[in-house]
């Protein structure tokens, strides 16, 4: 495959969503496994196993649940990537280390009614030391696209065992593309145009419902449609312009259940659909062409002692990237769809709890095929997570 036409694949498809020492994240494509550390080391299950406040990212009747609380979490991601672009022979190896923080609290208003809040980031982004084709004079790539997202959250128990929530969704989103070639007019390499960086706010809902079936059952879902964004300045007019002028963030829905076996041992198992393809510029197929992603999440809890919670889990996702779009994502390699995570949290006196986790996601490489040929992506990434939270 010659460089000019690995180029045209590749420039709708991401040279914004480079993953390097900016915001990489690891993945349902670019979405954390779980906003919640506690769920994180259990795979990320959480529908129906709410056990932090950050549960509003996943289901926000699990608020319902919680009690009076506030969580701090950080995911420290470490990721490696072996790569080539256009033919094997054009590689590009490279490490990350990238902090991903989360928060949230919850509030009792009375015995039926709770307000709380889940903060948490999505997004990608790259600070290369090199141009995307060296030797012909073009800037070295930086890009970034973030999201932070705000979900202020009511909750309700409409009888003792069943509650609904809902989320407002209040985002800020950040976007940056610089040193982006792209095919010119007459057949050669030109440089995309750059406009900085472009803040949007944008704006969504979710809602979720929690029914504690009996002391060994309990069942929750959530949905939420596709959350958008206002226009960015400048690329509404060239790289956005196959958009409208916009990234949205896809839509998503899923269900849970949980399995309370004993009084201290709790099986849960989560579905979630993300509806990547329905997100105009990053479903574009002669760019990124990025697949809706089925999500299956399974993990446990176990108190091993009033002072001690283990926990483990497992989770596996379809392909967002296909073989056919390596190049389109060859700074965005996100195609890691399958980890394993444990944990355990320490409660402290004082109503302080302590969570140390690891998840490590099973590395992987995406050989490109057809207009791809030559655009591999390999990649191999972690993440140590660590949270505290404290009930009041």
């Amino acid at each position: 495959m010659n460089t000019n036409l690995a180029m045209r694949y590749s420039l709708a498809g991401l040279g914004l969503m480079l993953c390097g020492s900016q915001h990489c994240q690891a993945m349902n494509f670019n979405i954390p496994t779980s906003a919640s550390i506690e769920s994180a080391q259990m795979g990320g299950a959480s529908m129906a196993f709410a056990q932090s406040s950050m549960i509003a990212s996943d289901n926000p009747a699990g608020m319902a649940n919680l009690g009076n609380r506030l969580d701090g979490g950080l995911q420290m991601f470490f990721g490696s990537f072996r790569s080539s672009f256009g033919n094997e022979e054009n590689r590009d190896d490279f490490k990350v280390q990238v902090p991903i923080p989360s928060g949230g609290f919850s509030h009792v208003l009375d015995e039926r009614t709770t307000l709380g809040m889940s903060v948490y980031s999505i997004g990608s982004g790259s600070d290369y030391s090199h141009a995307a084709v060296r030797g012909q004079g073009f800037p070295d790539v930086k890009t970034r696209m973030t999201y932070l997202i705000f979900a202020p959250t009511l909750a309700y128990k409409v009888t003792a065992d069943f509650a609904v929530g809902v989320s407002t969704l209040i985002g800020v989103q950040q976007l940056q593309a610089r040193g982006l070639v792209a095919p010119q007019p007459d057949g050669s390499l030109g440089l995309s145009p750059t406009h900085g960086i472009q803040t949007q706010t944008g704006y969504g809902w979710r809602v979720g419902a929690l029914w504690t079936i009996n002391p060994l059952l309990s069942v929750g879902a959530s949905y939420s449609p596709k959350m958008r964004f206002a226009d960015a300045d400048g690329y509404e007019n060239d790289l956005l312009a196959v958009a409208g002028g916009h990234l949205d963030l896809p839509a998503q829905y899923g269900a849970g259940i949980a399995l309370h076996l004993t009084p201290t041992l709790t099986l849960a198992a989560d579905y979630l659909r993300l509806e990547w393809s329905d997100v105009g510029f990053l479903n574009d197929p002669k760019g990124a062409g990025l697949n809706s992603q089925n999500v299956y999440r399974v993990g446990f809890s176990w108190d091993a002692a009033n002072s001690i919670t283990l926990r483990a889990g497992f989770k596996r996702a379809s392909e967002a990237v296909d073989s056919d779009h390596t190049a389109a994502n060859y700074y965005s390699p996100g195609i890691l769809n399958d980890s394993v995570s444990a944990g355990f949290t320490y409660h402290l006196p004082e109503q302080t709890d302590v969570s140390l986790g690891y998840e490590y996601h099973l590395p992987d490489t995406l050989r490109g095929t057809g207009p791809s040929t030559g655009s591999n992506i390999g990649a191999h990434y972690s993440q140590v997570l660590l949270g505290v939270g404290m009930k009041f």
